[in-house]
Formats: C-alpha cells, sequence, structure tokens
C-alpha cells in the first residue's frame, strides 16, 4: 500500500521534514549566532523583522480570501494570543519558538487533514494527534539541545512549542466553517477568559512590580482586590461579545459578573485568606460558585439544563488556580475558559437539539 494518501499530503509531509532539519540542524550553530546579533543589538531588530515578515505574509493571504467579521475577530485573537507570550519571553532566541512550531503544526495539521480526507483514518482526531506530534517534536527538540555544549535543556520552551501547536491548530479549526455552536465558540470562549483574565488583573494591580503567580501579589489589599475586580469584569464584557452571537439579552452577564467580582473580591481580601496555597484554592474556588449561581441566573430560562453551569464553573476555577499559580493570571483564565467554552457550546448545541425536536413533533 502507498505511504501516502495523495501527492498534495506528499508535499506537505516533506516540507514538515524540511522545516525540522532545518531546525535541529541549526540547534549548535544557532546560540552562537544569537550571541553574535546581540552583541551587535541586532537579535531583536531580527527577530521583530521574522515575526512582522511572516505575520504580513498571513494576513495578506488572509484578506485575499476575504474573511468575514467573526474570521477576523479569530485571527486578532491568535495574534493578540502570541503576543502576550511574546512580551513575557525572557529572550529573543525563545521567540523564535513560536515561530519555527508554529509552521511545524499548520504543516503537519493540513497533512493529517489530507489524509483523513483521502479515507485513512486515525487513532486520534486529526487536530489533537496534530498538537501532540507538534509537542513531541518540540520536546526532541530541548533533550537534543541537553547535549550540545553551548545549548541547555529548557521545559519553558517545550510549553512555549507546545503553546505555539495549540494556537495554530485550534486558530485553524476555529477558522474552519461552523454549522452550529463548535470550535469557533470554544476557541473564542478561551480566548475571552484568558486575555480578560490575564490582562485584567495586571492592568487593575497598583503595584510597580507585576505579580508573576497568584502568590506574589502585593500585600496591599486594594491592590489585590482591584486587579481581581478589573479580571472579572474583562472577562466578563468579553465573553458577553462572544455569548451575545447565541443569547438574548445576555448583556445580563456583564452585571452578573459585576456583581459577583466585587462582592467575592471584597470577601476574599477583607476576610485575609490568602495567606497560603489552601487559602488561594478556597478564594478561587468561592469566585467559580458565585460566578456560576449568578451566570446560572441569566442562562436559564435560554439554555436547557443550565445547572451544569454551576459546576462547570466550580470546577474551572478550582483547576485553574494552579495553572494560575504556576504561569500567571493568563494560565488560570486559559483553564477556566477552556473548560467553561466547552460547557457553554454543550449547552448550545443542547438547545439546537431541543428546537429541532420541538419542531418535528410540530
Amino acid at each position: 500500500m502507498p505511504l501516502f494518501t495523495s501527492e498534495r499530503e506528499r508535499t506537505l509531509w516533506l516540507w514538515t521534514l524540511a522545516v525540522l532539519v532545518a531546525i535541529y540542524s541549526t540547534l549548535g550553530p544557532a546560540r552562537v549566532l544569537v550571541e553574535v546579533l546581540e552583541a551587535h543589538n541586532l537579535a531583536r531588530a531580527m527577530a521583530i523583522g521574522l515575526f512582522i515578515l511572516i505575520a504580513g505574509g498571513v494576513i495578506w493571504w488572509w484578506i485575499k480570501r476575504r474573511p468575514g467579521w467573526r474570521e477576523i475577530v479569530v485571527l486578532f485573537c491568535v495574534g493578540f494570543a502570541y503576543w502576550m507570550v511574546w512580551v513575557r519571553m525572557q529572550s529573543w532566541a525563545e521567540r523564535t519558538h513560536l515561530i519555527e512550531y508554529g509552521i511545524v503544526a499548520a504543516l503537519i495539521h493540513q497533512a493529517l487533514q489530507e489524509r483523513s480526507r483521502n479515507g485513512k483514518g486515525t487513532a486520534l482526531p486529526v487536530s489533537a494527534l496534530a498538537m501532540m506530534l507538534t509537542a513531541m517534536l518540540g520536546t526532541i527538540d530541548e533533550c537534543i539541545q541537553a547535549f550540545l555544549p553551548n545549548r541547555v535543556f529548557d521545559g519553558r520552551d517545550i510549553f512555549f512549542n507546545a503553546f505555539a501547536g495549540f494556537m495554530v491548530v485550534a486558530g485553524r479549526l476555529a477558522l474552519a466553517p461552523q454549522k452550529q455552536p463548535g470550535w469557533r465558540v470554544w476557541f473564542l470562549w478561551l480566548m475571552a477568559c484568558s486575555i480578560g483574565w490575564g490582562e485584567g488583573v495586571y492592568l487593575g494591580w497598583f503595584s510597580s512590580d507585576e505579580p508573576k503567580t497568584l502568590q506574589s501579589i502585593p500585600p496591599v489589599m486594594l491592590a489585590g482586590y482591584m486587579g481581581v475586580v478589573a479580571g472579572g469584569l474583562l472577562i466578563g464584557v468579553l465573553q458577553w461579545l462572544v455569548l451575545r452571537w447565541h443569547v438574548n439579552q445576555a448583556i445580563r452577564w456583564v452585571g452578573a459578573n459585576a456583581l459577583g467580582v466585587v462582592l467575592i473580591g471584597g470577601v476574599i481580601f477583607g476576610v485575609g485568606i490568602l495567606d497560603s496555597t489552601a487559602g488561594w484554592l478556597i478564594g478561587v474556588s468561592l469566585v467559580g460558585v458565585v460566578l456560576g449561581v449568578l451566570q446560572w441566573a441569566v442562562i436559564r430560562k435560554v439554555l436547557p439544563r443550565a445547572g451544569w453551569w454551576v459546576l462547570a464553573s466550580s470546577l474551572a476555577w478550582g483547576i485553574g488556580m494552579p495553572a494560575g499559580d504556576a504561569v500567571g493570571p493568563p494560565g488560570l483564565g486559559a483553564v477556566y475558559g477552556a473548560i467553561t467554552g466547552a460547557a457553554i457550546v454543550l449547552l448550545l448545541r443542547q438547545r439546537s437539539i431541543s428546537v429541532h425536536a420541538d419542531s418535528r413533533e410540530e
């Protein structure tokens, strides 16, 4: 049996191999080149120039396709997420990982999709497999560096490689045609939560030093309170922008979020339960429960089985707390968004099923 299902699949795999060979073969010289560029203050300009070149090419290709405004929103979210990670990276060499493994992920995803279209299924969903392969290849990259004299193994780079793969694959899924609430809603909800909580908390903090983790909150209670309130308000507004496409009078969602974070933020910082990890877990879980109940009150009459939302919200905030402690507020927002995004998609789909069932009965 032929190894490839079509000439296009063969070409895509060959391009993937060529990109990987280029990445792996330059691991040794790359460090020397970066040091030379940094010595001449050229590393920053080179990295920015490469990023602008690739981003410009993607935007130009996308404009030629005449995208709708929802597709433009997806592309903006992808770009903003890249920027959030980009500015938090410690070196210009690290930033090249976003570009390298974004290209690898796009090629692998297209190759697997071509294979699936031609009748060759995979044990895992194509998108999940593409993300896993990209993360694995990024891990191999770091393992090779562990044996090179001028390089070191860095777990952070593995995360960045996996992040690049996730963003490209998830973005391509969100840009695909949508017949019902699915990947696009989930992806935009994920971005709303990660961007909203991450940027809102940072903007709301009255401190000259940005908090890098949840445990590094400054001792000034007012500063912490304003950060939580700003993050919750921004999440509510961005979630509303997604929800308004599917739920009538969704503006009430913003009010529910505002009431929840103002009250619960006051309880958390007023009582002072932030002195330990257990205290943080209790506080964050409390936010999930209260916000879940208030948001349920908004959607309970328009979405069947909306009671499950309270459980999803509670679990999402509690499970997201370790991520927030490890990588900062955007990590908590991302975990919260991934879980509650899946919940909102399921609820919206359940409503579609109920509407279709009622129409058949009539």
